[in-house]
């Protein structure tokens, strides 16, 4: 921990046992709000830190209660986008504009970074770093731990994002991506047309079953987290929408490698 405390010292200063303190840390036990301000004292993290955590404790006691009393006017998810991801067991992702960030190359991601709106820069809210992508994949190999469906847009393969050899590379890394054993690609083609409510978004499920799913919407304004299950609900309606019209699988593999390979020739 970064505080440098043992858990005997925290547990003489919360005074309760170590081993709740390990059970409360490995995420073995429910925690109460109490129990969180209590450690929350011991380690002295400030406000800022303290009440997400506070917030969330409260919320996993009753979600649907808790999100009447409030409203949904109190955020419990305040973490970035990565340390979220890394949580998760199941990661359903919609990219209909760009690819998301765990399969950036470094040149496609320098594309991406360079054509950001400066709000969004300086608040770095899509920083992912390339430690948390290769950890991430690492899940996704061998025997997963993790399970992610990408469903892309048949507009993205063809965006020159930082120009065709830069795009035609993302492609072909995209296509190695696609045969890891965590990993399913689908591919809503062109001719489907307008669905209604389209958009980029990201849902994310975890083990925990005191934990509900959440979805993140990547905004200019910063990230946006929906906790309240009647906010999630038109997000993940518009998925299963936007499953029943994917390709097959083989067919979905052929249209990438050929917009790669177009991309490639279109570069010489």
């Amino acid at each position: 921990m970064e505080s440098g405390l043992s858990l005997s010292e925290v547990s003489q200063r919360v005074h309760w046992s170590a081993a709740k303190t390990s059970m409360l840390q490995n995420g073995l036990v429910p925690i109460t709000d109490a129990d969180v301000m209590a450690l929350a004292l011991a380690y002295r993290i400030d406000d800022v830190r303290r009440q997400p955590v506070f917030w969330g404790a409260q919320r996993a006691r009753d979600p649907r209660t808790f999100d009447v009393v409030t409203g949904g006017t109190v955020p419990c998810v305040n973490w970035t986008y990565s340390e979220v991801e890394a949580e998760a067991s199941y990661v359903r992702v919609v990219a209909l504009d760009v690819l998301p960030p765990l399969v950036w190359t470094p040149e496609y991601s320098a594309a991406v970074r360079y054509g950001q709106i400066d709000a969004a820069s300086e608040r770095g809210h899509r920083s992912y770093d390339d430690l948390h992508r290769a950890q991430m994949l690492s899940q996704l190999d061998q025997d997963p731990t993790l399970r992610v469906d990408l469903v892309l847009g048949e507009a993205v393969l063809r965006r020159p994002v930082g120009g065709a050899l830069v795009m035609a590379d993302q492609l072909f890394q995209l296509a190695v991506f696609a045969q890891l054993p965590g990993v399913t690609v689908y591919l809503v083609p062109d001719s489907v047309g307008v669905v209604a409510g389209m958009t980029s978004f990201t849902l994310l499920s975890f083990r925990e079953t005191q934990f509900d799913d959440v979805a993140h919407l990547d905004c200019p304004h910063g990230d946006m987290w929906l906790e309240r299950e009647t906010e999630r609900r038109p997000y993940l309606e518009l998925f299963g929408r936007l499953m029943s019209t994917t390709l097959a699988d083989d067919e979905t593999a052929e249209r990438l490698h050929s917009a790669a390979q177009d991309l490639k020739d279109t570069a010489r």
